[in-house]
């Protein structure tokens, strides 16, 4: 889920096809808003978003998701931590188009899993 009761009460939308560039955004106020955070076109700029967020104040633990092709059959999901995820979507050979989720709902995947 975008937001869970005792979770987040918001939910940041963010591109991520600018990262490290001019326009790039301010990373390290949307860290500190303690939202999770669903990052769109920001594959190719993994790397430099999770390093960004990490350097705004989120903890390496922070649980983080890439998910491909999300609600379709072809749907395949990469679950790790912001100081792992790039390494780890990397490893899984993913690819955009793809979402970068980022904050504690991450974490509720594995809990909710089995409610559908």
């Amino acid at each position: 889920p975008a937001t869970m009761r005792g979770i987040n009460k918001a939910v940041i939308l963010a591109t991520g096809h600018a990262a490290g560039t001019d326009d790039d955004l301010d990373w390290a106020a949307i860290a500190r808003t303690g939202q999770p955070v669903v990052v769109y076109m920001g594959m190719a700029n993994l790397p430099l978003i999770s390093a960004a967020l990490l350097d705004g104040g989120l903890a390496p633990s922070t649980p983080a998701a890439v998910i491909v092709a999300a609600t379709t059959p072809q749907e395949r999901t990469v679950v790790a931590t912001l100081a792992t995820i790039a390494e780890e979507a990397a490893a899984a050979g993913l690819a955009s188009p793809a979402l970068i989720v980022v904050g504690g709902i991450v974490a509720m995947r594995a809990a909710l899993a089995g409610q559908a």
